[in-house]
């Protein structure tokens, strides 16, 4: 980062301060990544290993070796993934962090970040954008190559966001690329057709017939434009207008369209190179064992230098097993439970790397449920919550309480404009009572119309502190009259029953940001989170295109100060705490490590195990 010292990397490397300083490069991810993973690298701020830490700067360290060791090949890596994924290793498909972790090392974008988190080249040698941002011209590498042999050209970049923009396709990323020539019109087409067939005015396959039709029309009119493969290594985007994400948005990882051709776009999801993906990243995939293991085995050609470590096997392991695996050696990375952090902090052969998590953890409501529809009851529910106590005691203060969607660290983040909320019974009653909640029954809970205020609380299992703080909530909201019913279920069976139209009363999830203050489809009511909310706001969706339209920071940051303040107001979901992330590596076996605000292994193909450990 700008003004940054490296340092020697011995046992823990904290990484304080907010990402404000960084230089943006109209951006978005978080995917996460969305926030998408590749899209939202995480941020730089956090704790030591006695505890949270509020000095200094951020920092960066030189590699973990010797000034005689040389990186040295083969050996295994052993990391660690708490919840299973869901399988899903498409980059255009994929909606949770499990399945983006191994995207990430499968796939490449146009674009990734360096150590100042700007964007610069990966698969491209040079990109350019033109002086009134509606041109983006990308020269492309010509020493890249699909993990099967096959070379990577702009045919490549070409089909993957011309499948994005098919309305059979499956995902949620369409919005994304509204700014591109002739995009927004055709989707307003889409919107007319959904209306006439809600209506029940034509069918359902008249509606597709149309929606395909009107695709194909624009792909034969201004999509040749706004999708322009020049040659074999150049591709160029057009824009109708400035859209202060669109340069991020058009860093996602690509698909190989000779792996892909002549698949519907709408049975992506049923391809076999869906479950073992071919890429262009570090890392290709061998195979998945649901529940058990994901095995990765080195690119041998790729771009950016033939990779080290052979091979990587993810674990699947539970949070409270994993700290034990890794003191062991069974394990050479782990992400730290706040609580775990003593339990490794003397160990000297294991380093850890806080950072804060660009991200949130929230508690989404079902907007459709008369319980959560008046915005006082939801002021109610938040009041009633002991955030603080969440960060004082499951985090251990390796976090913050969060107030919005843009947490704390990152570049929009405005604690003037969403102050923390501290814990009020007191006027989480009479919010209560002014929505219409005044009696209770013998049991100590509200009731009204002869109905007790009761709801169902999804949440996953895997995740040690929000299992935990699933208890605290059902307590707290006890205390002021609401009777919450917990179910735990898995990772990937929690996310079909939120995003599959099941329309739970509520559920406990998180949030990946990226750096580019616009949410994507988070907040679009016609998106699949959106959905599963159904909070609706005409002026939420006024300022989000206000900011988007907008290039300079500067001009940018009053939008997004005013759409957090609605957010607060609002409370489309309840928000809960920032975690930081707490990474541990066996600095035994890996050398190479070079953490920053990507994290402890962002560079992973240039990692290597020590000599003798492998």
């Amino acid at each position: 980062m700008p003004g940054l010292k490296p340092v020697a990397l011995t046992k823990t490397v904290v990484l304080t301060k907010p990402l404000a300083p960084i230089a943006l490069v109209m951006l978005l991810t978080g995917c996460a990544t969305p926030a998408y993973p590749w899209a939202g690298i995480r941020g730089a701020a956090g704790a030591a290993a006695g505890g949270p830490s509020s000095s200094g700067g951020a920092q960066t360290a030189e590699p973990m070796a010797s000034s005689d060791e040389m990186p040295a090949d083969g050996g295994t890596l052993y990391l660690s993934m708490f919840s299973a994924p869901r399988g899903v290793f498409n980059p255009i498909l994929m909606e949770d962090g499990y399945d983006a972790t191994i995207v990430g090392l499968v796939f490449a974008g146009l674009l990734t970040r360096d150590e100042n988190l700007d964007l610069v080249c990966d698969l491209c040698e040079s990109f350019a954008v033109s002086p009134d941002h509606r041109q983006f011209t990308f020269r492309l590498r010509r020493d890249v190559t699909w993990h099967d042999g096959h070379p990577f050209t702009a045919a490549d970049v070409a089909f993957t966001f011309r499948t994005i923009l098919h309305p059979d396709y499956p995902g949620v990323l369409t919005g994304e690329y509204a700014a591109l020539r002739g995009v927004a019109a055709m989707l307003d087409d889409r919107a007319a057709v959904d209306r006439e067939l809600a209506a029940g005015r034509i069918t359902a396959d008249e509606a597709a017939a149309r929606k395909r039709a009107s695709w194909q029309a624009w792909l034969d009119g201004e999509g040749r434009e706004a999708i322009r493969v020049a040659d074999d290594h150049t591709i160029v985007f057009a824009a109708d207008r400035p859209h202060a994400p669109l340069l991020q948005n058009l860093a996602i990882p690509l698909l190989p369209a000779h792996v892909f051709a002549g698949t519907p776009p709408g049975d992506l999801g049923d391809h076999p190179a869906t479950r073992m993906p071919v890429g262009t990243g570090p890392y290709q995939f061998v195979r998945y064992v649901p529940d058990q293991y994901v095995e990765l085995v080195r690119h041998e050609t790729y771009h950016r230098g033939r990779p080290h470590i052979e091979r990587i096997i993810y674990r699947m392991v539970n949070q409270d097993v994993a700290i034990g695996q890794l003191k062991a050696g069974e394990l050479d990375y782990v992400v730290l439970k706040p609580g775990d952090v003593a339990l490794v902090a003397d160990d000297p052969d294991i380093g850890i790397f806080v950072r804060p998590d660009l991200g949130y953890q929230y508690m989404g409501l079902n907007h459709r449920n008369p319980l959560f529809a008046d915005r006082r009851v939801r002021e109610a529910i938040l009041l009633a919550i002991d955030r603080q106590a969440i960060v004082d005691h499951l985090l251990k203060g390796y976090g913050h309480v969060a107030e919005g969607h843009l947490p704390y660290g990152h570049p929009y983040h405005d604690p003037e404009a969403t102050p923390v909320r501290r814990r009020d019974t007191v006027a989480a009653a009479r919010l209560l009572a002014e929505a219409g909640w005044t009696e209770r029954d013998a049991e100590g809970y509200l009731v009204r119309d002869g109905r007790r205020f009761r709801f169902t609380l999804l949440y996953p299992s895997g995740n040690a502190v929000r299992a935990a703080t699933a208890p605290l909530i059902q307590a707290d909201l006890k205390a002021v009259g609401i009777q919450v019913d917990l179910q735990m279920m898995e990772f990937s069976t929690l996310a079909a029953t939120v995003f599959g139209g099941e329309r739970p009363d509520a559920w406990l999830m998180g949030w990946g940001v990226g750096l580019d203050p616009d949410p994507g489809p988070v907040f679009d009511p016609d998106s699949r989170w959106g959905q599963a909310t159904g909070w609706r706001s005409a002026r939420s969706r006024m300022l989000l295109g206000m900011g988007a339209a907008r290039l300079e920071p500067e001009a940018r940051r009053p939008v997004y100060r005013a759409w957090s303040r609605l957010l607060a107001d609002e409370l489309p979901v309840i928000f809960l705490y920032s975690q930081d992330q707490i990474e541990a590596v066996r600095l035994d076996r890996v050398r190479g490590l070079r953490p920053d605000a990507r994290g402890a292994l962002w560079n992973v193909w240039e990692l290597w195990i020590a000599s003798g450990r492998r």
